[in-house]
């Protein structure tokens, strides 16, 4: 009788931490639309805007000195939209329900690799298949967290991220080299788990975390 109730508790619990953790990617849905919508709506035009005014200006009577440096302002405007653009891409890939997890992590490791010196890379085992927007989104925060605590403790280097598809188990392995490496991940663990998946930290030479998601058909 208290195993059942302990049980039914246990239940409730695990249901209740599901809704808040839905609740909080549809929060992050909503705050990520919020910012898109302004930078493609203002930001963007404003830059736009700008970028004519300094063509008209770059075509003015102006002197040589003056003219290059009103083409560098020219440039870096024309590279800030570029940039713009791409993130705003970025975003609707990542509010997309047709989100992909394989594609959205190959963008963050080139965005990563342009920024610091860690060696990254991305391999794919299997034929992909979606696991669903919710899991696909969670995987990939928690991938992406863990290679940010990876490369920011210093300790680090070669890390090779490992996607295997199998039909009834999904797992992703993070290998990688580096020495007195601690990574706080209770929060990982907990939304592993909610996801019916296992984390494990395996401490070896060559130190590798495994995610592990049974495929439910």
């Amino acid at each position: 009788m208290e195993e059942g109730k302990k049980l039914t508790q246990t239940k409730k619990l695990m249901e209740y931490q599901h809704e808040v953790l839905e609740s909080q990617i549809e929060v992050q849905k909503q705050a990520f639309e919020r910012i898109e919508a302004e930078l493609y709506d203002n930001v963007g035009q404003m830059l736009s805007v700008a970028k004519i005014y300094l063509c008209t200006l770059e075509e003015s009577a102006l002197d040589e000195e003056q003219q290059n440096y009103v083409k560098q302002i020219n440039d870096i405007v024309g590279k800030t939209i570029l940039d713009l653009r791409t993130l705003i891409r970025n975003l609707d890939a990542y509010l997309s329900t047709n989100f992909d997890l394989s594609s959205s992590l190959s963008t963050e490791i080139l965005r990563i690799q342009k920024t610091t010196r860690v060696n990254i890379e991305l391999q794919i085992s299997a034929t992909r298949y979606s696991l669903g927007y919710e899991k696909e989104i969670v995987l990939f925060r928690i991938v992406q967290e863990l290679i940010n605590k990876l490369w920011s403790t210093g300790n680090v280097s070669n890390i090779k991220v490992i996607l295997n598809y199998t039909p009834t188990l999904f797992s992703i392995s993070i290998q990688f080299q580096g020495k007195n490496v601690k990574i706080e991940a209770d929060t990982l663990h907990r939304r592993t788990e909610l996801m019916g998946g296992q984390y494990v930290f395996i401490d070896k030479k060559n130190k590798e975390i495994l995610i592990e998601l049974p495929v439910i058909n």
